[in-house]
């Protein structure tokens, strides 16, 4: 989209899978794009791909489980390109489908760290930046149909993803007249990377997983890039503080 055309958008997670292709699209797009990972080969093979066609990119790695690295994302973006348009918060972790009984705290501290906290505090810096240089801005949050169900990931991930959503409409709602928007997508079964990490799967969560919910279809990482496109343009101005499900009709039926 023209309208799109020098802003610059902050990606986490984009090193692989729906982070990339957002990456990569951005790019297509002639969006100024941040491509922040924690991993520096991935780093340096979506940069080097995107550089094929365009100087406009950035790679710095970024753990966003840590809060020292979450500023400087933001600050080296600013160094690089001046400003900040569009933060696409996509980082995230599964969880092996541990049911509440069989709950363990440090699983849970890191998934809410990387898919809840994060977000929260990358928000922050950005939301901060726009309030003091008057700005607009507009914040995508990687949900998952996860967070509007509560069969299709463990407790840690069904939370966090659920919090998503929360702090999606709750800064949609407070920093709207700011000409803040924030807009959440819900993802459903999409071929990522982010499988592998279901090493030993909780037999139970897998049971409710299968008992109570019907197989859907899958996706393509492009599938959700595609929406984000939109949703950061200034065609979806008036689209804030909601959820768009990106399942092809999963939990439609």
């Amino acid at each position: 989209m023209e309208c799109l055309k020098g802003r610059v958008a902050i990606v986490t997670g984009a090193g692989s899978g729906m982070g990339e292709a957002i990456a990569k699209l951005y790019a297509e797009k002639h969006i100024k794009v941040v491509v922040a990972d924690m991993n520096n080969d991935s780093i340096n093979r979506v940069v080097a791909d995107i550089e094929k066609n365009s100087s406009c990119v950035l790679g710095v790695k970024t753990d966003v489980s840590k809060q020292e690295d979450l500023k400087n994302l933001v600050d080296k973006t600013l160094e690089k390109f001046g400003t900040i348009d569009i933060l696409i918060n996509n980082a995230g972790i599964m969880d092996n489908f541990i049911s509440v009984d069989d709950l363990d705290l440090n699983i849970w501290n890191k998934v809410m760290d990387i898919n809840l906290k994060a977000p929260v505090l990358l928000s922050q810096l950005c939301i901060n930046y726009w309030l003091k240089e008057k700005k607009p801005g507009v914040i995508i949050n990687t949900a998952s149909v996860g967070g509007m169900f509560g069969a299709r990931g463990g407790v840690s991930y069904v939370c966090s993803k659920h919090g998503i959503i929360g702090l999606t409409k709750n800064i949609a709602s407070v920093y709207r007249e700011n000409n803040i928007r924030c807009v959440a997508v819900a993802p459903g079964g999409v071929n990522t990377n982010i499988g592998k990490t279901l090493t030993h799967p909780d037999q139970k969560g897998m049971y409710a997983l299968s008992q109570y919910v019907a197989a859907g279809p899958t996706g393509e990482s492009i599938d959700v890039a595609n929406v984000t496109v939109f949703l950061a343009s200034d065609e979806a101005k008036f689209v804030n503080g909601t959820v768009v499900t990106v399942d092809g009709g999963w939990t439609g039926a």
